[in-house]
């Protein structure tokens, strides 16, 4: 006689709630990799800006150098640059130019922009300049320094008598009396 249970079977129901598991887990599936695809795309997008500001911004401000007589000039375009922005340092006979530049923009809606802008420039000062009378300058976006020069005393000019005794003697008669 065959046994008989008094519950009901249970197989379809087990059968149903596992391809109602494996739905869902296709479908996690499927917003895992659109989120993926959409940080991918992102990625891209940050590091094309990145690099573009880099390219722009990364480069040092343009210079001019100038010599006379009495000054050795450098002029910085430093357009970008607020005064209190910029530094100069003097080590020795190095000049050591520093500007930093940071800015914050932000939208009604919360969101904001941040740009950030820096560059060095280092300079050998010349032998020929007064190390302790370095002066700058700040004016319409323009950073100077200037050095003077030392000033070198004044050549001379005279004229050499030749002298036509015997006292002179050449090479070759210094070795003949040496030898002798």
């Amino acid at each position: 006689m065959p046994v008989c249970s008094l519950w009901p079977e249970n197989r379809p129901f087990f059968i149903q709630m596992e391809n109602e598991r494996m739905r869902q887990m296709g479908d996690l599936k499927r917003r895992v990799d659109f989120i993926d695809q959409v940080h991918q795309l992102l990625l891209k997008e940050v590091v094309k800006t990145n690099s573009e500001s880099e390219l722009s911004d990364s480069k040092s401000p343009s210079y001019k150098l100038e010599k006379d007589a009495n000054h050795f000039t450098l002029m910085l375009d430093t357009k970008d640059f607020l005064p209190e922005e910029l530094t100069v340092k003097q080590v020795g006979r190095k000049l050591l130019v520093r500007g930093k530049h940071e800015k914050k923009d932000e939208a009604r809606d919360g969101c904001y922009s941040y740009k950030y802008q820096e560059f060095r420039q280092e300079l050998e000062l010349p032998e020929d300049v007064k190390l302790d009378a370095v002066t700058c300058s700040f004016s319409n976006g323009q950073l100077q320094i200037e050095v003077p020069r030392l000033a070198l005393p004044a050549v001379t000019e005279r004229t050499v008598p030749i002298n036509t005794s015997p006292a002179v003697k050449t090479q070759q008669a210094r070795n003949t009396e040496e030898q002798e």
